[in-house]
């Protein structure tokens, strides 16, 4: 069966269709693909029953044929299967793409038939005329029954059919003509004749499956045609519709709409030819208008007349120009509106101008708008130019609109000048340290929508070349839409501040007087080392070096001369070291030097000629020579270090040692100088001591001394206590301080404090109280404080009786005789003693017959787990059975809980002292607690 072009024929071409090809040719790729995709679809169902037949024709012959040949056979026919099978499975898998334009899929699968043929042609090769009939007939049967059935599967495409078909008949039709009998020889013709009627059949249904998928493709390209045509057809309309709409709409607008149209002609006053209904919107009727032939120069406002007559009378002569202008008429109501006039000339065959035609369009709203804006404009300038801070402003694009004086003097730009220039032209922006250029901060702000701030000090670059610091803010000036339509950018000068703050800056990290940094940045610096020590596993020296004797060049030549002479020194040092090292000054005359990634050896080599280098130079000052020398204390700086504090303590205490063992020498801090540090640290709190006394720092507290019973005593008995403000105003505590005043000769100087301030605290008052004070063994010994404590007792008019002091066991026996006599003077006056920490290692109290003791203060190592500890309450019990024979009141120290106060009772203890008692308060809250008490 062969088609023609006539048999498909329609107008236009379907989707994909090529023009000027025969029917069918222009699908002949998509019908190809089609073929191949039933064969492939085919194929799994074709494998299976061929298979089946020849497990079958096996199970036949197996009783009468040669087993090895027959299993060969099959064992063939089973791997081709696979192959095939597998060969399926690929193309299901494959992309439809891939299935569509790669042509190997159907060689592929042409190859594998051609295979299955020849593996069934093979199957006549068992066709044997000795084997009873029935087999021969089974052989025939299963041979002809799958060529038969691979029409269906196969014959979807020709060349597969035929790749099938040819082998399958070649090979049994020369095996039987080998055999030379008439029988074979028919069969052999006969299988050839079947091979023909099979192919005829095969043909006919291939010409079918072909005719039904070119068929589909027509309809499918005919449904494509039509769906193109009715789009176009759709198209069309919609066009002519919105035409339709549109010319609609234009007639409404010259009717019904603010646009009135007009015609007038070219005479004096402009009579009124024509004009549209829409007239009525200024008061006018339009007959009346035309029939009266009025005058359009009337309705124009007097003062823009002359403006109207000189737009349109300057219209060249022999040219059709438009003239559009802006003006006002008046109502005939007599309301001022404004209109925009666009004007047409109408000419004759000879050039001159007869008519004016045009339009008329209501702009009251518009230009009332306009002048609002241009006054807020005209504001905002004024206010703009009166801002001490610089102002630019842009339009959408960045470009530049305005700069108000202060922005003219930062950027040297004139505004007229810089008007429409990008605003990186006029402000030109750096980074401080790299010099580089900024991306211009208006368009990020312009396209975020957000305002900007400069986070520190940008370079600005102005137009003569200089260059300014500045900080500057952007924000977008936001339409109605959200959309931003410009920007403004404010800014001021910071260069001089910027020049204060880095003066500023340099001042809070250097010293003054010899340019090295000062001890904050230098332990900022150290903080870093000790940073890196623990990072990287780096090894520092640290160097504390102080000027020996440095006081002496102050007190014999001036401080002028031991200031030069600390420039020098700092000079001297600064020269010697490595651009990595740091050097500061950490004191009056002490210097820290930092040694980076240094060892010990070579630190102190450093630090040898260092010294050296002081001491052979000499330092001229006032015609004289100034010879002096240093002492080094260095401490290691590596990954064990504790901190940036205890590194400096231990370069410190280094030093300090260095100065302790000779002057003029080196020290290397170790971990074995505890007596070193206890010492160090005791002269540090002697020095604030001293300080915390000149600047009144001091402080008194008191705590109360209760009877243990209700009944004893007959006024309230406290004892005073002594506290010491540090810098920033907190508590330190006696023990931290009184020490270190103890071994330093400091305790009777706060002997003396702690009394004058107590009597002056006392002085004058009404009520009768028992005032404890603690004194210090030296104090009770010095003949001198003996007479100030008189002499006191006189300027504050106290009553003797009033005070009681405290002498600690071991202070009172220790010069006894002096302590003695101490005592008896004050006694005598009426003043009372106590015997503080009483007990505490001594094994005879002879000595109490010889002093003038009015209570024992049973020392509180005892007192304080009396409660649970038996061996201290018997201790307790026999101090104050001691104190009963002799006629001695006791008081108990360091009573914690009522479980103590029990016991105390128990024992008959006189008086208790303690957290359990009454906490320590400042001395001044006592009033007022007496007052409320009262």
């Amino acid at each position: 069966m062969t088609m023609t072009h006539s048999d498909f024929s329609i107008t236009g071409t379907p989707a994909g269709q090529v023009q000027g090809l025969p029917d069918g040719e222009q699908y002949a790729s998509a019908i190809r693909h089609e073929q191949t995709e039933l064969v492939f679809t085919q194929a799994p169902v074709a494998l299976l029953a061929a298979l089946a037949v020849a497990v079958l024709v096996t199970a036949g012959l197996w009783h009468v044929t040669a087993h090895q040949p027959l299993l060969v056979w099959l064992g063939i026919q089973f791997a081709q299967t696979a192959l095939r099978a597998l060969l399926v499975l690929l193309y299901r898998r494959a992309s439809p793409v891939s299935r569509s334009v790669n042509p190997r899929w159907a060689q592929w699968y042409l190859a594998g038939v051609l295979v299955s043929g020849v593996t069934w042609g093979c199957l006549g090769l068992f066709i044997d005329f000795t084997l009873p009939i029935e087999y021969q007939f089974l052989i025939l049967l299963g041979f002809t029954g799958v060529l038969g059935g691979a029409i269906f599967s196969y014959a979807a495409s020709m060349p597969v059919y035929i790749g099938f078909l040819f082998p399958a008949i070649i090979i049994p039709f020369q095996s039987l003509l080998v055999q030379a009998t008439q029988a074979a020889n028919a069969i052999g013709f006969m299988l050839i004749v079947y091979a023909g009627a099979l192919l005829l059949i095969a043909y006919n249904y291939n010409r079918n499956i072909y005719q039904s998928l070119l068929l589909r493709h027509e309809n499918t390209g005919l449904v494509r045609h039509m769906s193109v045509t009715n789009a176009s057809l759709e198209n069309e309309i919609r066009e002519r519709q919105q035409a339709e709409n549109e010319l609609s709409g234009e007639r409404r607008l010259f009717t019904n709409g603010p646009v009135t149209v007009f015609r007038w002609c070219a005479a004096k006053g402009w009579p009124i030819a024509y004009v549209s209904k829409t007239v009525t919107q200024f008061g006018f009727d339009d007959d009346e208008l035309v029939n009266k032939q009025s005058l359009f120069a009337d309705m124009i406002l007097k003062s823009d007349l002359k403006r109207v007559e000189q737009a349109k009378t300057s219209v060249p002569e022999g040219r059709h120009v438009t003239a559009g202008i802006d003006y006002r008429i008046i109502r005939n109501d007599g309301e001022i509106r404004w209109v925009y006039d666009y004007t047409i000339p109408v000419r004759d065959k000879n050039g001159k101008i007869t008519h004016y035609a045009g339009y008329l369009l209501d702009i009251t709203d518009r230009k009332q708008a306009e002048i609002d804006l241009l006054h807020e404009k005209e504001r905002a300038q004024v206010t703009l130019h009166s801002i001490v801070d610089a102002v630019i402003t842009t339009d959408a694009n960045g470009q530049v609109e305005y700069l108000n004086q202060a922005a003219e003097k930062l950027t040297g730009w004139d505004s007229d000048n810089a008007h429409g220039l990008p605003l990186s032209r006029v402000f030109s922006l750096f980074d401080d340290e790299s010099r580089s250029s900024i991306v211009e901060p208006a368009l990020q702000s312009l396209k975020s929508g957000k305002s900007l701030t400069s986070a520190y000090d940008h370079i600005l670059g102005r137009n003569d070349g200089s260059h300014l610091s500045i900080q500057y803010s952007i924000s977008p000036i936001m339409s109605t839409h959200d959309a931003p339509f410009g920007v403004v950018l404010v800014f001021h000068d910071v260069t001089e501040n910027r020049s204060m703050a880095r003066q500023i800056s340099y001042q809070a990290a250097h010293d003054q007087l010899t340019g090295l940094i000062n001890r904050a940045e230098f332990e900022i610096r150290l903080e870093y080392a000790l940073e890196s020590a623990r990072s990287e596993n780096a090894h520092h020296a640290l160097f504390f070096l102080d000027l020996d004797q440095f006081k002496l060049v102050n007190d014999t030549c001036s401080h002028a001369a031991g200031d030069a002479l600390l420039r020098d020194i700092a000079g001297l040092l600064k020269a010697s070291l490595r651009d990595s090292d740091i050097i500061a000054r950490v004191g009056g005359d002490e210097f820290g030097v930092l040694l980076k990634n240094c060892s010990l050896q070579k630190a102190e080599e450093i630090a040898g000629n260092m010294l050296s280098l002081i001491k052979t130079t000499r330092f001229e000052s006032g015609g004289s020579t100034i010879e002096t020398s240093a002492s080094i204390g260095i401490s290691m700086i590596d990954s064990g270090s504790a901190s940036v504090t205890e590194v400096m303590k231990a370069a410190d205490l280094a030093c300090y040692a260095a100065k302790d063992t000779g002057r003029s020498t080196i020290h290397i801090f170790h971990s074995s100088d505890t007596e070193l540090a206890r010492r160090h640290e005791e002269m540090q709190w002697v020095s604030r001591l001293k300080e915390a006394i000149n600047d009144d720092r001091l402080l008194l507290h008191y705590q109360d001394i209760v009877p243990v019973t209700q009944g004893t005593g007959a006024r309230r008995h406290f004892e005073v206590l002594v506290r010491m403000r540090d810098e920033e105003g907190g508590l330190i505590k006696p023990n931290l301080f009184l020490s270190a005043a103890e071994n330093y000769d400091m305790i009777t100087a706060v002997d003396r404090w702690v009394v004058e301030h107590s009597f002056s605290w006392y002085s004058g008052r009404k009520e009768r109280l028992l005032m404890s004070i603690n004194l210090s063994g030296k104090s009770v010994t010095d003949p001198a404080f003996l007479e100030f404590i008189i002499n006191k007792l006189a300027e504050y008019r106290i009553k003797a009786e009033d005070i009681c002091f405290e002498i600690t066991e071991t202070a009172a026996i220790a010069k006894l005789d002096l302590a003695a006599s101490f005592m008896h003077e004050l006694h005598k006056l009426g003043c009372r003693f106590a015997l503080d920490d009483f007990g505490s290692g001594l094994s005879s109290f002879a000595y109490l017959r010889s002093l003038p003791v009015n209570y024992l203060k049973i020392d509180g190592s005892f007192v304080r787990n009396m409660d649970t500890d038996q061996v201290n309450a018997a201790m307790v019990n026999a101090i104050n059975q001691l104190g009963v024979v002799i006629g001695i009141e006791t008081i108990a120290e360091f009573v914690e809980n009522d479980d103590i106060m029990q016991k105390l009772a128990d024992i008959g203890v006189d008086y208790a002292q303690g957290h359990g008692v009454s906490l320590p308060k400042p001395l001044e809250d006592m009033e007022g607690e007496m007052h409320q008490t009262a």
